[in-house]
Protein backbone atom coordinates (compact mmCIF):
# COMPACT_ATOMS: atom_id res chain seq x y z
CA UNK A 1 0.00 0.00 0.00
CA UNK A 2 1.15 3.39 -0.82
CA UNK A 3 1.07 6.22 1.34
CA UNK A 4 -0.83 8.35 -0.75
CA UNK A 5 -2.32 11.61 0.16
CA UNK A 6 -2.92 10.55 4.22
CA UNK A 7 -2.73 13.74 6.72
CA UNK A 8 0.33 12.57 8.12
CA UNK A 9 2.16 13.26 5.06
CA UNK A 10 1.11 16.75 4.61
CA UNK A 11 1.67 17.46 8.63
CA UNK A 12 5.04 16.54 7.92
CA UNK A 13 5.12 18.85 4.86
CA UNK A 14 3.60 21.70 7.07
CA UNK A 15 6.19 21.24 9.74
CA UNK A 16 9.13 21.37 7.11
CA UNK A 17 7.63 24.11 5.80
CA UNK A 18 6.62 26.25 9.10
CA UNK A 19 8.93 25.44 11.47
CA UNK A 20 11.77 26.80 10.41
CA UNK A 21 9.68 30.41 9.25
CA UNK A 22 6.74 30.70 11.71
CA UNK A 23 8.52 31.50 15.21
CA UNK A 24 5.85 32.44 17.83
CA UNK A 25 6.08 31.86 21.62
CA UNK A 26 3.18 32.39 24.17
CA UNK A 27 1.67 30.98 27.04
CA UNK A 28 -1.87 29.51 27.58
CA UNK A 29 -1.71 29.15 31.43
CA UNK A 30 1.28 27.69 32.57
CA UNK A 31 1.44 25.62 29.38
CA UNK A 32 4.06 27.11 26.57
CA UNK A 33 2.44 27.47 22.93
CA UNK A 34 4.62 27.74 19.45
CA UNK A 35 4.29 26.25 16.15
CA UNK A 36 6.10 23.11 16.95
CA UNK A 37 4.12 22.26 20.28
CA UNK A 38 1.30 22.38 17.91
CA UNK A 39 2.36 20.37 14.99
CA UNK A 40 4.22 17.57 16.84
CA UNK A 41 1.41 16.30 18.63
CA UNK A 42 -1.13 16.69 15.57
CA UNK A 43 1.49 14.43 13.61
CA UNK A 44 1.69 12.01 16.11
CA UNK A 45 -1.77 11.29 16.50
CA UNK A 46 -2.22 11.74 12.88
CA UNK A 47 0.60 8.80 12.04
CA UNK A 48 -0.85 6.49 15.56
CA UNK A 49 -4.48 7.11 13.71
CA UNK A 50 -3.69 6.33 10.37
CA UNK A 51 -1.30 3.63 11.42
CA UNK A 52 -4.37 1.71 13.15
CA UNK A 53 -5.98 2.19 10.12
CA UNK A 54 -3.65 0.32 7.64
CA UNK A 55 -3.57 3.83 5.39
CA UNK A 56 0.16 3.65 6.33
CA UNK A 57 2.72 0.99 7.04
CA UNK A 58 6.59 1.19 9.03
CA UNK A 59 9.18 1.14 6.48
CA UNK A 60 12.39 -1.54 7.50
CA UNK A 61 15.01 1.04 8.74
CA UNK A 62 16.53 -0.15 11.98
CA UNK A 63 16.29 2.43 13.99
CA UNK A 64 16.28 0.24 17.23
CA UNK A 65 20.40 1.37 18.32
CA UNK A 66 19.21 4.83 17.96
CA UNK A 67 15.56 4.40 19.67
CA UNK A 68 17.71 2.42 22.51
CA UNK A 69 20.45 5.44 22.61
CA UNK A 70 17.46 8.11 23.39
CA UNK A 71 15.91 5.93 25.53
CA UNK A 72 18.69 5.38 28.28
CA UNK A 73 19.37 9.55 28.32
CA UNK A 74 15.62 9.79 28.54
CA UNK A 75 15.97 7.15 31.65
CA UNK A 76 19.15 9.06 33.23
CA UNK A 77 17.78 12.60 32.84
CA UNK A 78 14.69 11.46 34.31
CA UNK A 79 16.84 10.08 37.20
CA UNK A 80 18.61 13.35 37.54
CA UNK A 81 14.96 14.98 37.90
CA UNK A 82 15.82 13.96 41.99
CA UNK A 83 18.70 16.96 42.34
CA UNK A 84 16.25 19.68 40.74
CA UNK A 85 15.53 22.89 42.66
CA UNK A 86 12.98 24.03 39.81
CA UNK A 87 11.36 20.96 39.41
CA UNK A 88 8.96 22.51 36.54
CA UNK A 89 11.79 23.27 34.06
CA UNK A 90 12.83 19.66 34.37
CA UNK A 91 9.60 18.40 33.25
CA UNK A 92 9.53 21.29 30.31
CA UNK A 93 12.93 19.83 29.21
CA UNK A 94 12.48 16.35 29.56
CA UNK A 95 8.95 16.73 27.66
CA UNK A 96 10.84 18.66 24.64
CA UNK A 97 13.17 16.35 24.51
CA UNK A 98 10.57 13.72 24.27
CA UNK A 99 8.82 15.49 21.26
CA UNK A 100 12.23 15.40 19.31
CA UNK A 101 12.46 11.90 19.66
CA UNK A 102 8.39 10.77 18.88
CA UNK A 103 9.20 13.11 15.86
CA UNK A 104 12.02 11.62 14.42
CA UNK A 105 11.20 8.12 14.90
CA UNK A 106 7.64 8.67 13.35
CA UNK A 107 9.53 10.15 9.81
CA UNK A 108 12.49 7.85 10.08
CA UNK A 109 9.94 4.85 10.19
CA UNK A 110 7.12 5.57 8.27
CA UNK A 111 6.84 3.84 4.78
CA UNK A 112 6.89 7.15 2.54
CA UNK A 113 7.70 7.11 -1.25
CA UNK A 114 9.71 8.89 -3.50
CA UNK A 115 7.14 10.86 -4.43
CA UNK A 116 6.43 12.19 -1.50
CA UNK A 117 10.18 12.50 -0.21
CA UNK A 118 10.32 14.85 -3.27
CA UNK A 119 7.76 16.86 -1.92
CA UNK A 120 9.39 16.93 1.56
CA UNK A 121 12.46 18.46 -0.71
CA UNK A 122 10.13 20.55 -2.36
CA UNK A 123 8.35 22.10 1.06
CA UNK A 124 11.79 22.17 2.93
CA UNK A 125 13.62 23.38 -0.38
CA UNK A 126 11.07 26.68 -0.52
CA UNK A 127 11.23 27.61 3.31
CA UNK A 128 15.21 27.30 2.63
CA UNK A 129 14.72 30.01 -0.70
CA UNK A 130 12.34 32.26 1.56
CA UNK A 131 14.56 32.20 5.07
CA UNK A 132 17.33 33.08 2.98
CA UNK A 133 15.86 35.76 0.81
CA UNK A 134 14.14 37.20 4.05
CA UNK A 135 17.52 37.32 5.44
CA UNK A 136 19.13 39.54 2.70
CA UNK A 137 16.47 41.93 2.65
CA UNK A 138 16.46 42.45 6.31
CA UNK A 139 19.78 43.63 6.25
CA UNK A 140 19.15 45.72 3.51
CA UNK A 141 16.31 47.37 4.99
CA UNK A 142 17.02 47.12 8.68
CA UNK A 143 14.49 45.11 9.64
CA UNK A 144 14.80 44.03 13.22
CA UNK A 145 17.99 43.76 13.11
CA UNK A 146 20.39 42.66 16.04
CA UNK A 147 22.12 44.64 17.75
CA UNK A 148 24.25 42.50 20.28
CA UNK A 149 27.60 41.87 20.01
CA UNK A 150 28.55 45.13 17.30
CA UNK A 151 30.59 46.84 19.67
CA UNK A 152 33.69 45.67 17.32
CA UNK A 153 32.38 46.13 14.19
CA UNK A 154 32.33 49.67 12.09
CA UNK A 155 30.44 49.65 9.18
CA UNK A 156 27.58 46.64 9.80
CA UNK A 157 24.36 47.92 10.77
CA UNK A 158 23.39 45.00 12.94
CA UNK A 159 23.25 41.21 12.75
CA UNK A 160 20.51 39.34 10.30
CA UNK A 161 18.99 36.45 12.42
CA UNK A 162 15.89 36.21 9.26
CA UNK A 163 12.99 33.43 11.26
CA UNK A 164 15.35 32.09 13.62
CA UNK A 165 15.15 35.08 16.35
CA UNK A 166 19.02 35.02 17.14
CA UNK A 167 21.69 35.45 14.95
CA UNK A 168 23.91 32.44 16.38
CA UNK A 169 20.81 30.10 15.73
CA UNK A 170 20.61 31.51 12.30
CA UNK A 171 24.12 30.74 11.40
CA UNK A 172 24.02 27.10 12.89
CA UNK A 173 20.71 26.68 10.65
CA UNK A 174 22.60 27.64 7.51
CA UNK A 175 25.69 26.02 8.18
CA UNK A 176 23.69 22.80 8.68
CA UNK A 177 22.21 23.67 4.88
CA UNK A 178 24.83 24.65 2.84
CA UNK A 179 26.67 21.20 2.63
CA UNK A 180 23.89 20.10 0.69
CA UNK A 181 22.93 23.30 -1.10
CA UNK A 182 26.55 23.58 -2.81
CA UNK A 183 26.82 19.79 -3.47
CA UNK A 184 23.21 19.65 -4.95
CA UNK A 185 24.50 23.12 -7.33
CA UNK A 186 28.20 21.46 -8.02
CA UNK A 187 27.91 17.79 -7.81
CA UNK A 188 24.28 16.51 -8.90
CA UNK A 189 22.46 18.72 -11.14
CA UNK A 190 23.84 18.78 -14.20
CA UNK A 191 21.69 21.64 -16.25
CA UNK A 192 23.33 24.54 -15.87
CA UNK A 193 19.87 26.89 -15.49
CA UNK A 194 19.12 24.50 -12.83
CA UNK A 195 23.16 24.24 -10.85
CA UNK A 196 22.81 28.12 -11.44
CA UNK A 197 20.00 28.47 -9.79
CA UNK A 198 20.59 26.54 -6.49
CA UNK A 199 24.08 28.01 -6.77
CA UNK A 200 22.25 31.30 -6.17
CA UNK A 201 20.54 30.01 -3.33
CA UNK A 202 23.68 29.02 -1.81
CA UNK A 203 25.56 32.01 -2.63
CA UNK A 204 22.36 33.70 -0.62
CA UNK A 205 23.51 31.27 2.42
CA UNK A 206 26.54 32.07 2.19
CA UNK A 207 26.21 36.16 2.29
CA UNK A 208 23.86 35.50 5.12
CA UNK A 209 26.43 33.37 7.29
CA UNK A 210 28.70 36.34 7.04
CA UNK A 211 26.00 38.72 7.69
CA UNK A 212 25.31 36.94 11.37
CA UNK A 213 28.76 37.92 12.51
CA UNK A 214 28.80 35.10 14.06
CA UNK A 215 32.91 34.41 13.87
CA UNK A 216 32.36 30.54 15.27
CA UNK A 217 30.23 29.88 11.97
CA UNK A 218 32.49 31.88 9.72
CA UNK A 219 35.28 29.49 10.93
CA UNK A 220 32.67 26.24 10.70
CA UNK A 221 31.49 27.13 6.93
CA UNK A 222 35.44 27.73 5.65
CA UNK A 223 36.17 24.08 7.34
CA UNK A 224 32.70 22.07 6.14
CA UNK A 225 33.75 23.81 2.81
CA UNK A 226 37.22 21.47 3.24
CA UNK A 227 35.82 18.71 4.62
CA UNK A 228 33.32 18.37 1.85
CA UNK A 229 35.50 18.71 -0.30
CA UNK A 230 37.63 15.90 0.63
CA UNK A 231 34.82 13.35 1.18
CA UNK A 232 33.53 13.56 -2.74
CA UNK A 233 36.86 15.14 -4.26
CA UNK A 234 36.47 13.28 -7.62
CA UNK A 235 32.70 14.61 -8.34
CA UNK A 236 33.86 18.55 -7.18
CA UNK A 237 36.63 18.85 -8.61
CA UNK A 238 35.76 17.73 -11.92
CA UNK A 239 32.42 19.80 -12.01
CA UNK A 240 33.67 23.08 -10.96
CA UNK A 241 36.46 23.41 -13.12
CA UNK A 242 33.15 24.29 -15.33
CA UNK A 243 33.19 27.92 -16.70
CA UNK A 244 30.24 29.22 -15.21
CA UNK A 245 30.59 27.35 -11.82
CA UNK A 246 34.36 29.20 -11.63
CA UNK A 247 32.32 32.50 -12.41
CA UNK A 248 29.79 31.93 -9.82
CA UNK A 249 32.77 31.46 -7.15
CA UNK A 250 34.75 34.48 -8.24
CA UNK A 251 31.38 36.74 -7.89
CA UNK A 252 30.47 35.08 -4.84
CA UNK A 253 33.92 35.26 -2.95
CA UNK A 254 34.14 39.21 -4.37
CA UNK A 255 30.71 40.06 -2.83
CA UNK A 256 31.57 38.31 0.56
CA UNK A 257 34.85 39.96 0.49
CA UNK A 258 33.30 43.31 0.34
CA UNK A 259 30.52 42.86 3.02
CA UNK A 260 30.75 45.77 5.82
CA UNK A 261 32.98 44.54 8.34
CA UNK A 262 34.40 41.41 6.30
CA UNK A 263 37.99 41.73 6.37
CA UNK A 264 38.15 43.00 10.41
CA UNK A 265 35.76 40.40 11.13
CA UNK A 266 37.48 37.59 9.88
CA UNK A 267 40.68 38.86 10.96
CA UNK A 268 38.84 38.76 15.20
CA UNK A 269 37.58 35.41 14.19
CA UNK A 270 41.67 34.71 13.62
CA UNK A 271 42.51 35.88 16.59
CA UNK A 272 39.54 34.65 19.24
CA UNK A 273 40.97 31.09 17.68
CA UNK A 274 44.42 32.37 19.09
CA UNK A 275 42.99 33.14 22.50
CA UNK A 276 41.26 29.71 22.68
CA UNK A 277 44.68 27.60 21.82
CA UNK A 278 47.14 26.22 24.52
CA UNK A 279 49.67 28.72 25.59
CA UNK A 280 52.57 29.23 23.43
CA UNK A 281 50.35 27.92 20.14
CA UNK A 282 49.93 31.67 17.44
CA UNK A 283 48.24 32.06 14.35
CA UNK A 284 50.86 34.71 13.32
CA UNK A 285 48.15 36.68 13.06
CA UNK A 286 49.07 40.08 11.52
CA UNK A 287 48.12 43.31 13.45
CA UNK A 288 49.65 46.02 11.17
CA UNK A 289 53.16 47.44 10.56
CA UNK A 290 52.51 50.19 12.94
CA UNK A 291 54.52 52.41 10.12
CA UNK A 292 51.99 51.28 8.01
CA UNK A 293 49.48 53.26 9.74
CA UNK A 294 51.17 56.40 10.43
CA UNK A 295 49.55 59.80 8.61
CA UNK A 296 46.93 62.30 9.37
CA UNK A 297 44.35 59.47 11.11
CA UNK A 298 47.50 56.80 11.79
CA UNK A 299 46.47 56.95 15.54
CA UNK A 300 43.39 56.94 14.99
CA UNK A 301 43.33 53.61 12.88
CA UNK A 302 45.62 51.73 16.05
CA UNK A 303 43.09 53.35 18.58
CA UNK A 304 40.40 51.34 16.60
CA UNK A 305 42.52 48.36 16.39
CA UNK A 306 43.09 48.31 20.12
CA UNK A 307 39.68 48.43 20.69
CA UNK A 308 38.44 46.02 18.38
CA UNK A 309 41.51 43.65 19.80
CA UNK A 310 40.39 44.67 23.64
CA UNK A 311 36.64 43.56 22.75
CA UNK A 312 37.13 40.03 21.08
CA UNK A 313 39.78 39.39 24.33
CA UNK A 314 37.10 40.28 26.45
CA UNK A 315 34.77 38.22 24.38
CA UNK A 316 36.60 35.23 25.02
CA UNK A 317 37.08 35.27 28.44
CA UNK A 318 33.55 35.86 29.04
CA UNK A 319 32.74 32.78 26.59
CA UNK A 320 35.76 30.77 28.49
CA UNK A 321 33.94 31.41 31.68
CA UNK A 322 31.17 30.54 31.31
CA UNK A 323 32.33 27.21 29.84
CA UNK A 324 34.27 26.88 33.03
CA UNK A 325 30.95 27.28 35.02
CA UNK A 326 29.42 24.47 33.38
CA UNK A 327 32.67 22.37 34.07
CA UNK A 328 32.29 24.02 38.03
CA UNK A 329 29.22 22.76 38.21
CA UNK A 330 29.36 19.36 36.13
CA UNK A 331 32.77 18.59 38.72
CA UNK A 332 30.81 18.97 41.74
CA UNK A 333 27.83 17.11 40.58
CA UNK A 334 29.86 14.50 38.51
CA UNK A 335 27.09 11.55 39.26
CA UNK A 336 23.64 13.10 38.13
CA UNK A 337 23.80 16.40 37.95
CA UNK A 338 22.37 19.44 38.87
CA UNK A 339 19.00 18.09 37.56
CA UNK A 340 17.84 18.21 33.50
CA UNK A 341 16.93 21.55 32.86
CA UNK A 342 18.31 22.75 35.88
CA UNK A 343 21.41 25.02 35.11
CA UNK A 344 19.93 28.12 34.69
CA UNK A 345 18.26 27.44 38.48
CA UNK A 346 22.13 26.86 39.76
CA UNK A 347 23.49 29.94 38.25
CA UNK A 348 23.18 32.42 40.46
CA UNK A 349 24.74 29.93 43.39
CA UNK A 350 27.61 29.02 41.02
CA UNK A 351 28.96 32.59 40.80
CA UNK A 352 28.40 33.41 44.00
CA UNK A 353 30.24 30.89 45.09
CA UNK A 354 33.08 30.96 42.87
CA UNK A 355 33.19 34.69 42.40
CA UNK A 356 35.84 34.63 39.45
CA UNK A 357 32.94 33.01 37.74
CA UNK A 358 30.56 36.49 37.61
CA UNK A 359 30.43 38.11 34.39
CA UNK A 360 27.80 41.01 35.39
CA UNK A 361 24.71 38.83 35.47
CA UNK A 362 22.74 36.42 38.31
CA UNK A 363 21.78 33.96 35.20
CA UNK A 364 23.26 33.45 31.92
CA UNK A 365 23.74 30.10 29.40
CA UNK A 366 26.65 28.52 29.79
CA UNK A 367 26.82 28.62 26.01
CA UNK A 368 27.73 25.09 25.16
CA UNK A 369 25.73 22.05 24.78
CA UNK A 370 27.82 19.50 26.29
CA UNK A 371 28.83 21.68 29.18
CA UNK A 372 25.05 22.45 29.93
CA UNK A 373 24.08 18.70 29.63
CA UNK A 374 27.10 17.44 31.64
CA UNK A 375 25.90 19.92 34.78
CA UNK A 376 22.45 18.60 34.39
CA UNK A 377 22.86 15.11 34.07
CA UNK A 378 26.29 14.47 35.05
CA UNK A 379 29.12 12.58 33.28
CA UNK A 380 27.10 9.38 33.15
CA UNK A 381 23.89 11.62 31.08
CA UNK A 382 26.78 13.46 28.95
CA UNK A 383 27.99 10.21 27.67
CA UNK A 384 24.31 9.03 27.09
CA UNK A 385 23.62 12.21 25.34
CA UNK A 386 27.01 11.84 22.99
CA UNK A 387 26.11 8.03 22.17
CA UNK A 388 22.87 8.89 20.52
CA UNK A 389 25.01 11.16 18.12
CA UNK A 390 27.47 8.11 18.07
CA UNK A 391 25.07 6.05 17.12
CA UNK A 392 23.20 8.87 14.44
CA UNK A 393 26.90 9.53 12.46
CA UNK A 394 27.16 5.70 12.65
CA UNK A 395 23.60 4.82 11.00
CA UNK A 396 24.58 7.76 8.41
CA UNK A 397 28.14 6.07 7.19
CA UNK A 398 26.40 2.92 7.21
CA UNK A 399 23.95 4.15 4.51
CA UNK A 400 26.49 5.85 2.96
CA UNK A 401 27.96 2.42 1.04
CA UNK A 402 26.01 1.12 -2.07
CA UNK A 403 24.06 4.81 -2.99
CA UNK A 404 23.84 6.69 -6.39
CA UNK A 405 25.02 9.93 -7.21
CA UNK A 406 22.06 11.60 -5.32
CA UNK A 407 22.04 9.48 -2.40
CA UNK A 408 25.59 9.98 -1.84
CA UNK A 409 25.52 13.72 -2.58
CA UNK A 410 22.36 13.67 0.23
CA UNK A 411 24.41 11.75 2.76
CA UNK A 412 27.73 13.74 2.39
CA UNK A 413 25.93 16.97 2.88
CA UNK A 414 24.02 15.56 6.02
CA UNK A 415 26.90 14.23 7.31
CA UNK A 416 29.07 17.48 6.46
CA UNK A 417 26.26 19.74 7.72
CA UNK A 418 25.11 17.63 11.19
CA UNK A 419 29.06 17.50 12.00
CA UNK A 420 28.83 21.70 11.38
CA UNK A 421 25.63 21.56 13.64
CA UNK A 422 27.90 19.56 16.37
CA UNK A 423 30.88 21.87 16.54
CA UNK A 424 28.46 25.17 16.76
CA UNK A 425 27.05 23.14 19.24
CA UNK A 426 30.94 23.97 21.61
CA UNK A 427 29.69 27.45 21.75
CA UNK A 428 26.46 27.49 21.74
CA UNK A 429 23.46 26.18 23.16
CA UNK A 430 21.70 24.90 19.58
CA UNK A 431 20.82 21.69 20.80
CA UNK A 432 18.31 22.92 23.24
CA UNK A 433 16.69 25.79 20.83
CA UNK A 434 13.40 23.93 20.02
CA UNK A 435 12.70 25.89 16.66
CA UNK A 436 16.34 24.27 15.25
CA UNK A 437 16.38 21.29 16.62
CA UNK A 438 13.14 20.25 15.64
CA UNK A 439 13.96 21.58 12.43
CA UNK A 440 17.47 19.01 13.05
CA UNK A 441 15.64 16.22 13.67
CA UNK A 442 13.08 16.32 11.39
CA UNK A 443 15.01 16.37 8.12
CA UNK A 444 17.65 13.93 9.64
CA UNK A 445 14.90 11.88 9.79
CA UNK A 446 13.58 11.55 6.94
CA UNK A 447 17.32 11.85 5.10
CA UNK A 448 17.83 8.78 6.67
CA UNK A 449 14.49 7.17 5.65
CA UNK A 450 15.50 8.41 2.22
CA UNK A 451 18.67 7.00 2.41
CA UNK A 452 17.21 3.48 3.49
CA UNK A 453 14.77 3.47 0.87
CA UNK A 454 17.46 4.51 -1.83
CA UNK A 455 20.11 1.78 -0.70
CA UNK A 456 17.26 -1.04 -0.86
CA UNK A 457 16.48 0.14 -4.29
CA UNK A 458 20.12 0.18 -5.27
CA UNK A 459 20.63 -3.44 -3.81
CA UNK A 460 17.89 -4.72 -6.16
CA UNK A 461 18.91 -3.34 -9.38
CA UNK A 462 22.90 -4.59 -8.96
CA UNK A 463 21.98 -8.00 -7.30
Amino acid sequence: MENKNTITYYLVVLSLFLIPIVYFKTYVGPIPLSIEIILIPLVTLAAIYEFLKGKIRLNDFKVLPLALAFALFFIISAISVIHAVDLKSSVMEIARYLSYVVLFLIVAKVDFTKKQYLGFGLAFGAAVVIIGAFGIIQYIFGISLNTAGLYALQEAKGRVDSTLVNPNYYSAFLNYIIPTLILLSVVYFKNRTVQLLIFAVYGIYVVNVILTYTRAAWVTMACAFILMVLLIPKHFLKNVIKPHILISFVILITVVFFLPDFQSRANSALYAIEKLLPSGVSLNIAKGDPEDLEGDDGELMEEEEEVEDATTSRAVVSRTTLWKTGWFMLRDNPVLGVGMGNYTANYKEYVEKYPELYIGHDSYSVHNSYLKVGAETGFIGLAAFLLIYIMYFLTLIKLYFKQNLLGKVLAIGLFVGSVCYMVQNLSNNLIFIPQLNVTFWLTAGLMLAFLHKNKQEQERIHF
